[in-house]
């Protein structure tokens, strides 16, 4: 009798009343199982899949102009003072409204430099070589274009994208204390009122919710959940208060209330009940953007670690010349090639119109650890200086490097925007979908997902 590769026992297909061939596994039926549809799947099922994905164009010449401005423009942007503080100075906020870099995704038909995510996340990477926190501002108003230009209308477009290139921000409201990041489980509300509805819920962790003035609130209306545009200065909506977190800081993130908020009609994103799609589509685009936050931190854990194996002598000889440090350093550098082909191949792929929600998983779950990798590596390169805070090197009258704050805010990226465990158990039910098997996902179905995460990258990183 064949086996499934979960080691059940499975018996001959038989025909269902209701259409397709139902397989019975000791008399319980189970569905069949799901044709593999992309390069996600076929690695999950222990597969190659050639060609991987398309190879990233080079630099647009609008982001050739814009990269050495920005470059310039960091290089006067203190990170350890956003970091110390919590906040963004209003001064390189306003700097970066005038470089551009809040609308960097907006259309030019609607004042922006309409980028390509591959482009865009070449300038990611390089604010949050800086400032993580900061770059989750920039990646959060790009997603609100996006959720704009794939399901806003003409004149929700024509309204809105053309305040977002000027440099209103926006917000993305759909995570909630019981559900997560699970839209499905969405417990705000939304009513039926006159000429439009009346919300009524309690959204958390919203990167820049505190700053917002256009929030993108997902709401459970009769016709399942709805995406709505909600204007933060209505009566009724509220910043209940700002969350700070372990690093990523700067990051303006908060607690929003919303009481009866009135939206009209011609404020509903799509149709009623497509909610849960929108919210799923754009979960994957922010896992996307993830991989340049990631290469951004990774990259300057490079610039650090090279620098003081360079310049740090032990023994009379340079750093460098230790093996174990020689040998932290190479893998370092592979890292941080590992999640430049990660990032740039899975954007492009997106740019070329491919569905990615299981390649940005994979993604997601490879560039976050990936990156936490690359500070670990650094800070273990610089030994009682990597553990201390730029703060405390500073007052002591050395250089500062901020290797512990890299580590803080690449742990932050295994847990924002789906964290490794919802990865994983997304990733080991579709291995079970594809296979056709029941029930909660095994040990082994996670350990299947976490090596087609590390396959996902050889295979990015193969020519």
């Amino acid at each position: 009798m064949p086996v499934s590769r979960t080691g059940r026992k499975t018996g001959a297909r038989e025909p269902s009343p209701r259409g397709p061939p139902v397989e019975y596994n000791g008399g319980v039926p189970t569905r069949r199982a799901a044709a593999p549809a992309g390069f996600a799947d076929a690695l999950l099922l222990g597969r190659r899949r050639r060609p991987p994905p398309p190879l990233p164009p080079a630099p647009s010449p609008e982001l050739k102009r814009l990269l050495p401005r920005l470059e310039r423009f960091l290089a006067g942007v203190d990170g350890d003072a956003i970091d110390r503080s919590d906040r963004v100075p209003p001064r390189v906020a306003a700097g970066l409204t005038t470089l551009g870099a809040f609308r960097l995704r907006v259309p030019r038909a609607h004042g922006g430099l309409g980028l390509s995510r591959v482009d865009f996340h070449r300038a990611v990477a390089l604010v949050a070589a800086r400032s993580a926190g900061l770059a989750m501002g920039l990646t959060t108003q790009a997603l609100a274009v996006e959720l704009l230009e794939r399901a806003g209308t003409a004149a929700q477009r024509a309204e809105i994208l053309p305040r977002l290139a000027a440099g209103e921000l926006a917000a993305f409201a759909m995570t909630e204390a019981e559900a997560g990041a699970d839209v499905s489980r969405t417990a705000a509300a939304a009513r039926r009122a006159g000429g439009g509805w009346r919300l009524d819920g309690r959204k958390v962790w919203i990167a820049n919710g505190p700053v917002a003035r256009w929030v993108f609130v997902f709401a459970r209306a009769p016709g399942g959940v709805t995406a709505f545009l909600v204007d933060a200065r209505a009566p009724g909506f509220s910043v209940e208060r700002r969350c700070r977190f372990l690093g990523l800081r700067g990051m303006e993130n908060g607690v929003l209330r919303l009481k009866g908020v009135f939206v009209p009609d011609a404020r509903r994103l799509g149709g009623e009940g497509d909610g849960l799609r929108l919210g799923l589509g754009a979960m994957t685009l922010a896992r996307l953007s993830g991989a340049a936050r990631a290469l951004g931190i990774a990259r300057e854990c490079l610039r650090i670690s090279r620098e003081w194996s360079r310049t740090r002598r032990v023994g009379g000889r340079p750093l460098a010349r230790d093996a174990s440090a020689a040998e932290r350093l190479a893998r370092l550098e592979a890292v941080v090639a590992g999640l430049s082909a990660v990032g740039e191949r899975t954007a492009a792929w997106a740019d070329a119109g491919r569905e990615v929600r299981f390649e940005s998983a994979l993604a997601k779950l490879f560039c976050g650890a990936a990156a936490f990798e690359a500070a670990d590596l650094a800070l273990s390169l610089r030994g009682a200086r990597g553990y201390e805070t730029a703060d405390s090197q500073r007052g002591r009258g050395e250089a500062p490097e901020p290797v512990e704050r890299l580590l803080r805010d690449a742990r932050g990226l295994r847990v924002i925007e789906g964290s490794e465990d919802i990865l994983r158990s997304a990733l080991a039910r579709r291995i079970m979908e594809l296979e056709g098997e029941r029930g909660n996902p095994a040990a082994a179905a996670y350990a299947r997902a976490d090596e087609a995460a590390r396959r996902f990258a050889e295979e990015c990183a193969r020519r």
